[in-house]
C-alpha cells in the first residue's frame, strides 16, 4: 500500500479524466444524433411540418448544439486542469520517495479501472423514475405475443423499436412523444412499450433524457432482430428504427407500421379506431 497523499491525490485526479472523456466522446454522439441527423431529417423527410413545428424542431435543435458545445468545452477544460495538478502531484511524491515505476503505475491503472466500473456500473443500474418501469425477458425465450399479453392485458399498446443511438428516434422522443402522451392521459388503456438496441450503458440515460415514460425492454442485436421480425410474423423483414406498432386490446397487431409522433394526426386516428 502506497503511504504517500500526493500520490493519491494525484491518482485520484488522473483516474476522474478517462470518466470526463467518456462524456466528451458521448457528447460527440449526442452532437451526431441530435443536432446534424435531426437537420438532415427535416430537409430530407419533414416536408409535411408545418413552419411552426419545424421553427420548434429546430429551437431544440440549436439549443441542443448550444449545451452540448458548452458541457464538451467546460469538462475538456476541467481535464486539462486535473491533468496538470495530477502530475504536478505525482512529480512531488516521485522526488519526495523515489519509488519504481511498476508499483505507482499498477496502483493507478487499478483506480482509473475502479472509477470507470463504478460509473458505467450507475448508468446501467440508474432508474430513471415514475411511470417507467421495465421489462425483463430470457434471452431468445420469449415472443412478442408473449410479452404483450403477459404485460399489457386489455390495453391499446403503441410499440416503439428504437435504437440509443438512432438520431430520428431521439427527434421524436424530444419533439414529438410528449403532446401524444398529454393527448391520451386520461386514457388508463392505453400503454406504451419501447424496445431497444443499441448501447446498454446509453440506454437508460436516454430514457431519462427524454424522460420517456412507459414500460421499456432493451435487447442485444441479436435478440432485438429477433423480436422486430417475430412481432412484423417477417422472418426476412428489414430491421428499421425507429418502427412502430399498434397492438389491439386483444394483443394482436392491428397496424404493424404505424405513424411516428410526429405525424400526429394519423397515430391519433389510428390509435382512437382501436380504442372504440
Amino acid at each position: 500500500m502506497i503511504k504517500s497523499r500526493y500520490f493519491w491525490a494525484g491518482a485520484i485526479l488522473l483516474a476522474i479524466i478517462p470518466m470526463l472523456l467518456l462524456d466528451i466522446s458521448e457528447y460527440y454522439v449526442d452532437w451526431e444524433k441530435e443536432v446534424r441527423e435531426p437537420i438532415i431529417e427535416i430537409v430530407q423527410n419533414f416536408g409535411d411540418l408545418t413552419k411552426a413545428q419545424k421553427a420548434d424542431v429546430l429551437d431544440n435543435v440549436f439549443a441542443k448544439n448550444q449545451s452540448l458545445i458548452q458541457l464538451s468545452v467546460m469538462k475538456g477544460v476541467l481535464s486539462l486542469l486535473l491533468l496538470f495538478a495530477g502530475v504536478y502531484l505525482l512529480v512531488r511524491y516521485v522526488k519526495i520517495q523515489r519509488p519504481s515505476f511498476l508499483k505507482p503505475a499498477l496502483n493507478l491503472i487499478g483506480l482509473t479501472v475502479l472509477f470507470m466500473a463504478a460509473k458505467i456500473s450507475f448508468a446501467m443500474a440508474y432508474n430513471p423514475g415514475a411511470n417507467t418501469s421495465f421489462i425483463t425477458v430470457d434471452a431468445g425465450g420469449s415472443s412478442f405475443k408473449s410479452i404483450i399479453n403477459k404485460n399489457f392485458k386489455g390495453k391499446v399498446v403503441y410499440v416503439d423499436f428504437w435504437g440509443t443511438t438512432c438520431g430520428p428516434c431521439l427527434m421524436e422522443f424530444e419533439n414529438f412523444t410528449h403532446p401524444l402522451k398529454e393527448h391520451y392521459k386520461k386514457r388508463d388503456d392505453v400503454a406504451y412499450l419501447y424496445i431497444s438496441g443499441g448501447s446498454r450503458y446509453l440506454w437508460k440515460k436516454q430514457i431519462d433524457r427524454f424522460h420517456i415514460t412507459g414500460s421499456h425492454l432493451f435487447l442485444e442485436a441479436e435478440d432485438y432482430e429477433k423480436l422486430y421480425r417475430d412481432a412484423l410474423s417477417d422472418s426476412n423483414a428489414q430491421v428499421l428504427m425507429p418502427h412502430y406498432l399498434i397492438v389491439d386490446k386483444q394483443g394482436n397487431i392491428a397496424v404493424a407500421d404505424a405513424a411516428r409522433p410526429s405525424d400526429y394526426p394519423l397515430l391519433t386516428a389510428q390509435i382512437d379506431k382501436n380504442l372504440k
